[in-house]
C-alpha cells in the first residue's frame, strides 16, 4: 500500500512539474524575433544554414559572415519583408567552422543579432541485455 501511495505522489509531483516547465516556458518565450538562424543539413559535406528575418515591414539587413579570426568570409545587403536565405559554409575541414559568426544588422534601427557557430559531438553506447 506504501509503494501505491509513493507511486501516486511521485506521479502528482512530476506532472505538475511538466506543466508547469510548459506553461513558463510558453509565457516567457521570446516573441517577434528580428532573425532567426537553423542548422538544416549538410550539402557535400559542407553545412548549410538557413536565415530567416521575420520583418513585417520592408527594410534593409545587412548579413556579415565571419570565421573565428573575425576575418569577413562574405557580406550582403538584403532588403524586403520576410526574407530567406540559404548559406553553406565551404571548409575543408570540419573544425574549420567552429567560432563562425553570423552578424544580422537592421539598418533603420542599428540593431545586431550575432549567432556564433560551435560543433559538438556526442558518442551514445547502449549495452541491452535480453533474456532468451
Amino acid at each position: 500500500m506504501k509503494r501505491v501511495m509513493m507511486s501516486i505522489k511521485m506521479t502528482a509531483i512530476a506532472l505538475t512539474a511538466v506543466f508547469t516547465m510548459g506553461i513558463s516556458q510558453h509565457s516567457f518565450a521570446e516573441t517577434g524575433t528580428a532573425a532567426e538562424l537553423v542548422f538544416i543539413g549538410n550539402n557535400d559535406n559542407a553545412p548549410v544554414f538557413q536565415l530567416n528575418l521575420n520583418n513585417a515591414e520592408n527594410g534593409e539587413f545587412v548579413v556579415t559572415i565571419k570565421d573565428a579570426s573575425d576575418k569577413v568570409l562574405y557580406s550582403e545587403k538584403l532588403s524586403g519583408e520576410k526574407i530567406t536565405r540559404r548559406y553553406k559554409l565551404d571548409a575543408e575541414e570540419s573544425e574549420l567552422i567552429a567560432g563562425t559568426t553570423f552578424e544580422i544588422t537592421n539598418k533603420a534601427t542599428n540593431e545586431t543579432s550575432v549567432y556564433r557557430i560551435d560543433k559538438k559531438t556526442k558518442v551514445i553506447q547502449e549495452v541491452v541485455v535480453a533474456k532468451l
